[in-house]
């Protein structure tokens, strides 16, 4: 999956289940999508928008820097300043 469509599959999914605004609201994890692609690949930029569907679909709305802590465990990228 390219980062366009998975931005594109989250606007759907914030239609769908809330009144915010999926493209407004969606757009935020872009950066995410497009690092996870760059260091990844099409997979994991699926498996991020699962993840970050599924909280939607939760009632949740993760921001960008929560779509970015994901995508950095999804890589396997130490978060913890390297401790």
């Amino acid at each position: 999956m390219r980062p366009g469509e998975a931005v594109k599959q989250i606007e759907y999914v914030i239609d769908a289940t809330t009144t915010d605004g999926g493209r407004r609201c969606a757009a935020g994890y872009r950066p995410a999508f497009e690092r996870v692609h760059a260091a990844g690949g099409g997979d994991d930029v699926a498996d991020l928008a699962t993840v970050l569907g599924d909280e939607v679909r939760d009632g949740s709305r993760p921001d960008p820097a929560e779509a970015g802590r994901v995508a950095d465990e999804l890589l396997g990228v130490a978060t913890d300043g390297g401790e």
